[in-house]
């Protein structure tokens, strides 16, 4: 099967053929921007000029991290760093900022809410778990009907729940542990499911490690599911 690669289009077409952004109505610009708008920006289907692997290898995974750098960049600080460009058109580093804070704002609603959002859960020593929901957090969703967990004691060494599971739900990002899991165990995992009606890949489950510390509960892996698989990583 043949791919479509931008030198066989050129060939099979005599070089005729357009690429999707020469085909977009750009709207009238400062001269000093060029081409650059944000409404025609689709931030699953764009792709740089020439292959980049960053991007032909992406995971939903890999996605939402980036997303969560992105958003931190605030619209005050995307008008700083264009202010360093010292524009001397008029209109060009305002146009040039808006245009980046739509496309910043287009990249965080489409990959925060890509995959189970779950960030930043915290064990307490008295067995409360907390987390954070980043989709909710930047504005991009709205809370979900429920949360689902499933608890059980984890064997490190096998790399494997051990014993039965237990299910508890919230509403909100913060439920107790069953004592009868966190009773005597060095290591702990709870799968979190996120329930919410415009999100079905968010029942995908968030599955956390927890290892006993003489503080409490100390993270040290998570395993985030996704459409084509999973992905591993330790928590620092």
């Amino acid at each position: 099967i043949l791919e479509w690669g931008p030198a066989f289009r050129s060939l099979a077409t005599l070089g005729l053929y357009l690429r999707p952004w020469m085909r977009v109505r750009y709207p009238e610009v400062p001269k000093a921007i060029g081409r650059f708008e944000a409404d025609f920006f689709d931030p699953v289907a764009w792709r740089p000029e020439y292959p980049n692997p960053a991007f032909d290898n992406m995971r939903a995974d890999d996605a939402f991290w980036a997303a969560r750098i992105v958003q931190k960049f605030s619209d005050e600080v995307i008008r700083n760093v264009v202010a360093r460009a010292r524009y001397s058109e008029p209109g060009a580093a305002e146009y040039m900022s808006s245009t980046l804070i739509r496309r910043r704002d287009k990249v965080v609603a489409t990959w925060l809410t890509g995959v189970n959002p779950i960030v930043e859960p915290r064990l307490a020593a008295n067995g409360t778990l907390r987390f954070d929901n980043a989709a909710v957090i930047a504005g991009v969703a709205t809370p979900p009907a429920a949360y689902v967990f499933s608890w059980s004691r984890f064997d490190n060494a096998a790399d494997a729940d051990i014993g039965p599971i237990e299910e508890t739900r919230s509403t909100q990002p913060r439920v107790a542990a069953p004592a009868s899991v966190l009773q005597g165990a060095d290591f702990v995992s709870v799968a979190i499911q996120t329930v919410h009606p415009n999100f079905p890949r968010w029942e995908r489950p968030v599955k956390v490690h927890f290892r006993r510390s003489a503080a409490g509960w100390e993270a040290v892996g998570l395993e985030r599911q996704y459409t084509q698989g999973r992905s591993s990583r330790p928590i620092n």
